[in-house]
């Protein structure tokens, strides 16, 4: 049995136009995705494995953030959810 860890971010913790990419991610087929994520139509789920070579590119730098503070804490996701708290280590974007 394997269990995981999520550290629960608020999604205020990514601009709009992030939140419209991962929405546009999640759609894609998991092969052509810079990253792991899903929808959870609240926010989404997003691995917190480094991500190298040309995809890191297309990643936003709150994004890498997040997600670095999440490895950081041992967590193998992020769960971005509407209804979670901001925190101060992270930048927050008005929506």
């Amino acid at each position: 049995m394997e269990i995981g860890r999520y550290l629960v971010l608020g999604t205020m913790h990514v601009s709009m136009k992030t939140a419209a990419m991962l929405d546009k991610w999640a759609l894609l087929d998991p092969a052509n995705r810079p990253l792991g994520v899903a929808s959870t139509h609240y926010g989404w789920f997003i691995q917190t494995r480094d991500v190298e070579g040309a995809d890191r590119l297309s990643i936003p730098d709150e994004l890498l953030a997040a997600m670095a503070l999440g490895r950081g804490l041992g967590c193998d996701y992020l769960l971005f959810d509407c209804d979670a708290s901001a925190i101060d280590v992270l930048p927050t974007f008005p929506w």
